[in-house]
């Protein structure tokens, strides 16, 4: 998202350069999400989960099944994005340039939204046993866990292990 943040500022700078505090303030603000995202998830991702039922998610549960949502909402968005785009390709080399930003910066949105939490979703015990196996203090606090844990519907087994 912050890249996308960083296109869109460098697409109003090129476009519209007076107004300096617009594109000004999404530089900024995609530089914080780019820096801070990966803070925050490497804070979370070192603590013990707890043993409270997993958050509903309606994220793509596979790679395939994010590269279809991608490709279906981008071609809706492109689409869409055709009519008032279309001036601009009248505008000479700037102006379908720009377009083509606009498509590519649709695209990676699509593609961070859709396709990576597919990834990230499809691979998530491989990883989550990989950093267990690494860290041997993880790898207690789990075993004291898979000690005392119930299941409440009383037959599935502790964790995703």
């Amino acid at each position: 998202m912050g890249v996308v943040g960083l296109g869109i500022a460098l697409l109003l700078a090129v476009w519209q350069p007076q107004i300096i505090w617009l594109w000004a303030l999404l530089i900024v603000v995609a530089i914080l999400l780019m820096v801070l995202c990966p803070l925050v998830s490497k804070l979370k991702i070192s603590k013990v989960a707890s043993g409270k039922l997993p958050m509903l998610s309606r994220a793509a549960v596979s790679i395939s099944a994010g590269v279809g949502a991608a490709i279906f909402l981008s071609a809706i968005f492109i689409a869409l994005a055709s009519f008032p785009l279309d001036p601009w390709f009248h505008m000479g080399a700037k102006g379908i340039a720009s377009a083509a930003a606009v498509y590519v910066l649709v695209l990676i949105l699509m593609t961070s939204v859709f396709v990576l939490p597919g990834f990230f979703s499809h691979y998530a015990r491989r990883d989550f046993r990989h950093h267990i196996d690494r860290n041997p203090s993880l790898r207690a606090q789990l075993e004291y866990m898979s000690q005392s844990w119930v299941d409440p519907v009383g037959n599935r087994s502790f964790g995703p292990l």
